[in-house]
C-alpha cells in the first residue's frame, strides 16, 4: 500500500472543519502535555464521525487513520481518504494487509489513529468491547500508546471533552488491549 497522504491538503482541512469543531462544540481539552513524541499508536472511543477531526485539531502531527473499507468504494472519498492519510482495514476477520500498512507507517515514524471498538458505538454502554491486537502491533514496532478518551455530546453546549492518558511504554510495563479498553473507558468517566 502506498502513502498518497498530502501533507497541504491535510493542513487545509484540519483548519477548515477546525474552526467549526471549536465554535459550536466547545470541546474541552485535557492531557495535552502527555502526547509524546512521534511514533505513537492513539487508542480511544468512537462516538461519532467528528472523532477524527477532533483527535487532529489536538495533534500537531498528521495522523493516519484505519478507516473502514466501505469508505474507499467511491473514487471521490478514496482520493480525499487517502490525502488526509487514511488508508482501509476489512473489519471482518483479520486484516493483514491493513496490519503491515500500519507496521510500515509507525515504522516510518509516523503517528497512528485506531479506534478499537470497530465501529461507532451507538448504544447507551460507555464503551464497545475493543479488538485484539494493538499491543503486538505496539511491541512489534516499539512505540508507545497514547489513549484518549472522548466524553460528552457533539451539539452546542454538549459539554464535549477529550482526554489524553499518560503514554503507556510497552518496555516498561506489560499490558493487554483489555488494559487499554480499561484505560481508555476511565478516561471517559473522568470529570
Amino acid at each position: 500500500m502506498e502513502n498518497k497522504t498530502n501533507i497541504k491538503f491535510y493542513k487545509s482541512m484540519k483548519n477548515i472543519i477546525g474552526v467549526p469543531i471549536k465554535l459550536i462544540f466547545k470541546p474541552v481539552v485535557t492531557g495535552e502535555e502527555n502526547i509524546p513524541v512521534k511514533p505513537y499508536i492513539l487508542v480511544g472511543n468512537h462516538k461519532s464521525f467528528w472523532d477524527v477531526p477532533l483527535v487532529a485539531l489536538y495533534i500537531e502531527d498528521n495522523i493516519h487513520y484505519m478507516a473502514k473499507k466501505e469508505l474507499f468504494k467511491n473514487k471521490l472519498l478514496k482520493f480525499i481518504f487517502e490525502s488526509l492519510g487514511a488508508y482501509p482495514i476489512n473489519r471482518e476477520g483479520i486484516d493483514v494487509s491493513a496490519i503491515k500498512e500500519t507496521i510500515k507507517l509507525l515504522n516510518s515514524n509516523n503517528t497512528i489513529c485506531i479506534f478499537p471498538e470497530g465501529t461507532r458505538n451507538k448504544t447507551e454502554n460507555i464503551i464497545l468491547p475493543f479488538k485484539s491486537g494493538i499491543t503486538k502491533i505496539a511491541k512489534k514496532t516499539n512505540s508507545l500508546i497514547l489513549p484518549f478518551g472522548i466524553s460528552g455530546d457533539y451539539k452546542h453546549n454538549g459539554n464535549l471533552k477529550i482526554k489524553f492518558g499518560e503514554p503507556i511504554d510497552l518496555n516498561k510495563m506489560d499490558i493487554n488491549d483489555e488494559y487499554l479498553e480499561y484505560s481508555v473507558k476511565r478516561l471517559i468517566k473522568m470529570k
